[in-house]
């Protein structure tokens, strides 16, 4: 077996902890990138609930509309405030008639929300 140069062993030396320095930098950078995956995760888990929401008063909205779109002489009946609703978390329900003009707003409270979601659609309801 041959014995290496001075100067090949002096290199070798001199980089004996590179290796550690750059796999725990890798694995620094490794780290953030999953913190930052899961952030993300969290955060379209998070809306995906409030798109549901959404949803359910917007179809909450325009069944009413629909309902007073067919008993268009009695509209005055449909005027509530604050009216519960079971199907969403907290859900009221707000109902103003001015003239033909119909406002149905949904309001409800998610579980762990800092505020709450609105739905609000307005609708002229004109005679045939």
């Amino acid at each position: 077996m041959t014995a290496l140069p001075n100067r090949f062993r002096r290199r070798r030396a001199l980089q004996g902890g590179s290796t550690l320095i750059e796999v725990l930098v890798s694995v620094l950078l490794f780290s953030v990138a999953i913190i930052g995956l899961l952030r993300v995760l969290g955060t379209s888990v998070r809306n995906s609930g409030e798109i549901e929401y959404r949803s359910v008063a917007s179809t909450l909205a325009d069944a009413r509309i629909g309902q007073m779109w067919v008993d268009r002489g009695n509209l005055a009946a449909y005027v509530e405030t604050n009216a519960a609703l079971g199907e969403l978390p907290n859900g009221l329900r707000t109902v103003t008639v001015a003239g033909n003009v119909v406002t149905v707003q949904i309001s409800w409270q998610a579980p762990g929300a800092d505020r709450a979601g609105t739905h609000r659609i307005s609708a002229t309801l004109a005679s045939n």
